[in-house]
């Protein structure tokens, strides 16, 4: 065999083994890319799955909850294209498709934010719902005016989590003849408010400066005296009760 034939052979050989590795290196690209997309794709209905079941029923009306099962049908199709062999995939998406299909809704009851690890968790869902609304809005599933219209629903929602936050634990203070708990939550709520400087929440701000007066007011009568503690507590309980009616009337988180 001659030496030109040898190195022909010899370089052919090598050609080969590069090929090869160029197309093993490929092949283990495409898969890790697959597998992040797919991660990726996993963790955002994971994150839908949890807001949808966590978010309390007054920040979920049933617009919003239809919006969120489509989001979760797209992924879940985007999903399926990735792992095509994946059948749990493809029965999760027959699930949402028919419960989208017969206008099964997510929802939620409400619940009373009255201690701060529930308005904690209410903000986190909340926060969680912007981030899923904004990922699907640069995606291309939802357009521009549906991200712009539910952002604003969203910080509408998220004001009224704080507020509840700080009405509830206040009003639990006074009931509980501990007029400086409430004192501290009034305090917060008007810092919160003023921070914001929003003219739509300038009567809020006027009802927690009056029940922040009616709170110092009894915590110096109990400083002062036990037996002038009931009164002014009273008081701050009826106004209190009061401003709870006419919020309900007019909810920060209402359209």
């Amino acid at each position: 065999m001659s030496p030109l034939l040898i190195g022909g052979l010899l370089a052919a050989g090598l050609l080969v083994l590069v090929s090869i590795g160029f197309i093993s290196h490929g092949l283990e690209r495409a898969r890790l890319e697959r597998a992040r997309q797919s991660a990726e794709v996993s963790a955002r209905i994971k994150i839908g799955n949890s807001v949808m079941a966590s978010l309390p029923g007054q920040f979920l009306p049933a617009e919003l909850g239809t919006l969120l099962l489509q989001i979760e049908v797209q992924l879940l199709e985007k999903l399926a294209r990735i792992n095509k062999n994946a059948g749990d995939v493809s029965q999760r998406l027959a699930a949402s498709r028919a419960q989208l299909e017969q206008n099964q809704v997510p929802s939620n009851a409400p619940v009373t934010l009255d201690s701060e690890a529930k308005g904690k968790e209410a903000r986190i869902q909340l926060e969680n719902l912007y981030k899923q609304l904004q990922q699907a809005q640069a995606d291309g599933l939802i357009d521009k005016a549906t991200l712009t219209h539910w952002s604003s629903q969203i910080r509408r929602f998220l004001v009224a989590a704080n507020l509840d936050t700080f009405n509830a634990t206040a009003k639990q203070g006074m009931q509980q003849g501990k007029p400086r708990v409430a004192k501290l939550q009034y305090e917060r709520a008007i810092a919160y408010l003023t921070k914001l400087n929003n003219p739509a929440f300038s009567e809020h701000l006027k009802q927690y400066k009056a029940l922040l007066q009616r709170a110092e007011a009894a915590v110096v009568a109990q400083d002062q005296s036990a037996s002038g503690q009931p009164s002014e507590l009273d008081a701050g309980l009826q106004q209190m009760e009061s401003a709870d009616d006419q919020w309900k009337k007019n909810a920060v988180y209402d359209d």
